[in-house]
């Protein structure tokens, strides 16, 4: 039998996963990940599903916005109840690489900066996320970048 975390805990896990996303520290992004879970992002019919996977996704979107940043120290709302966790924080970056746009076309850089509200719901399970929905204005983002 395992014990849930408290709603504290999974707060405070959900806060390291952040500074972890924002420093590219890999190994405890990872770690706040089940190796099974979903993540699903606007835009996408289907979820991101594993935790490689969404490794392997976090990597390439450094690799379009490398300067990235989810303003969390503090977020504008966290909260829980529950296994869940609800974040909401300010988004930013710049568009200095490449992008895959629909059917798998290249978008080039823009390098044109994006600024917006980013959500996070996470459900968790033992110390990690088993199910993640993030939430932000696609395309008001598109738009910012030159895109829409």
């Amino acid at each position: 039998m395992t014990q849930q975390n408290s709603v504290e805990e999974n707060l405070q896990l959900m806060k390291t996963l952040d500074d972890a996303w924002n420093s590219q520290d890999w190994d405890t992004f990872k770690k706040r990940h089940a190796e099974n879970t979903a993540v699903y992002w606007p835009g996408q019919p289907e979820p991101t599903r594993g935790r490689e996977s969404h490794h392997n996704e976090a990597v390439e979107f450094f690799k379009t916005f490398p300067d990235n940043h989810l303003v969390n120290n503090p977020y504008k709302i966290l909260f829980g109840q529950g296994a869940y966790t609800c974040t909401v924080a300010d988004f930013t970056g710049t568009m200095k690489g490449p992008m895959k746009g629909p059917g798998g076309k290249t978008i080039p850089p823009t390098n044109k900066k994006f600024r917006l509200e980013f959500c996070t719901v996470a459900n968790w399970k033992d110390g990690e996320i088993v199910e993640e929905r993030l939430f932000y204005d696609l395309v008001g983002m598109m738009r910012q970048l030159g895109l829409g």
